[in-house]
């Protein structure tokens, strides 16, 4: 990813760190103002919310791969399909989804009082992200990443800034829940008042409409396993467990999103800056796979010990006193994590190399092994380790095997 510049690469991490940073706020003040009930509840919600959002981040990959593969091609090749606009119109369709799901929410949601407002803010939100991923990915096919950076950070920061108004003005778990859908609309007003971010309205891609709309359907497809294992997992949590030993979880819930936070969220930022740099470079991709790979076993081999040292008084430090969890849990959650990075990293090359059915494969793969292993009679912490750890290593077999024999001399030019 040398091409595409420190600079680009630091602002990147940059809004990456903004957004990782506004959700452990977000998560801290709930912690601390709601009682742990409701709390529990909220993180359900909030885990509901963004495996809709990982879904619809299908369509970030996609528009991302379609504007930089177009720039590729010859300035006379017919350009009319507005990526966006059709983003729009999937979002119409995935918010419709959302809401006749009323009865599985009713499911997992368990004594949510506030059922159908809660639905109704989660379909609203789905529509209008839509647009917020066709935007960043339509930045990213430009190399804009200055302006992808800000939008990613600015729409995590008026999230929080939602929060805090709910938190100061007492407006409890419903303000929390309309707070954290809210930052969805954050790309509407960017779009419509600074001139950066309007490339992305004036964007076309050759890829028909129908197309467009079929890739962006299959990366959504492929991205449902994603969003029930990075930011849909407490669902899992929720449905394989009883509602009275569910309700006290959530010192169980923070911690994993907590120790994953590191090595996901970067990851997940830099899914389009690896997209684009596959797609622009396909021989330099696998020193750039080795890299990457080398890079993410190290950072969790650092982040596993000094969650184990540090992690207990931290997590008491900020979310309060039982939130700590012990030393050996969020080692091995860390550890866990670093499988779920590669797993991500893995389903995103595939898209780049244009391989969509391994990207699917794999994930669904992981997500068959950890629901099984979510269905085991151990106790709620020890299955929910091993699924997050032994799923994403088998997704990651899958992924991996599949790139490193695309990418043999003899096939690299048929990639």
């Amino acid at each position: 990813m040398a091409d595409l510049g420190r600079r680009s690469a630091l602002h990147v991490a940059a809004g990456a760190a903004v957004a990782a940073l506004s959700g452990v706020v977000v998560f801290a003040i709930s912690a601390r103002v709601l009682p742990t009930e409701q709390n529990t509840a909220f993180l359900t919600y909030w885990a509901a919310l963004f495996a809709i959002f990982a879904v619809i981040s299908g369509v970030q990959s996609e528009v991302t791969r379609a504007v930089r593969a177009d720039l590729l091609l010859p300035p006379e090749h017919a350009r009319a399909t507005p990526p966006v606009a059709v983003a729009l119109l999937v979002g119409v369709v995935v918010g419709l989804i959302v809401a006749a799901l009323y009865p599985v929410w009713a499911v997992v949601f368990v004594g949510d009082s506030t059922l159908t407002l809660s639905v109704a803010l989660m379909a609203l939100a789905a529509a209008s992200y839509t647009g917020h991923v066709a935007t960043v990915g339509a930045l990213a096919g430009h190399a804009r990443w200055g302006a992808f950076a800000s939008l990613t950070a600015t729409e995590a920061l008026v999230r929080l800034v939602l929060v805090l108004l709910a938190a100061g003005f007492g407006w409890g778990m419903i303000g929390f829940e309309t707070a954290a859908a809210g930052g969805a609309l954050t790309w509407v007003l960017a779009t419509l008042l600074l001139p950066r971010f309007r490339i992305a309205w004036r964007t076309r891609v050759s890829i028909r409409p129908a197309a467009l709309i079929g890739r962006m359907t299959n990366a959504m497809t492929a991205a449902g396993a994603n969003a029930l294992l990075v930011t849909g997992f407490p669902l899992l949590m929720s449905a394989t467990t009883g509602a009275a030993e569910y309700a006290t979880a959530a010192p169980l819930v923070v911690a994993v999103s907590m120790t994953r936070a590191p090595l996901l969220i970067p990851i997940t930022a830099f899914q389009s800056m690896v997209i684009a740099s596959f797609v622009q470079h396909p021989e330099r991709a696998r020193s750039s796979l080795l890299k990457l790979v080398c890079a993410v076993i190290a950072v969790a081999a650092i982040g596993g010990v000094m969650a184990g040292l540090l992690g207990p008084w931290i997590m008491s430090l900020v979310f309060g006193a039982s939130y700590g969890n012990s030393a050996l849990v969020l080692g091995m959650l860390v550890a866990a994590a670093s499988f779920l990075a590669l797993l991500v990293l893995g389903g995103a090359i595939a898209l780049a190399l244009d391989r969509h059915t391994v990207n699917t494969l794999g994930w669904y793969a992981a997500l068959a092994v950890s629901i099984a292993l979510m269905l085991t009679p151990f106790a709620l912490e020890t299955r929910t380790i091993l699924a997050l750890l032994v799923g994403p290593m088998v997704g990651s077999a899958v992924h991996f095997t599949a790139i490193l024999g695309s990418l043999r001399p003899g096939r690299a030019a048929a990639v």
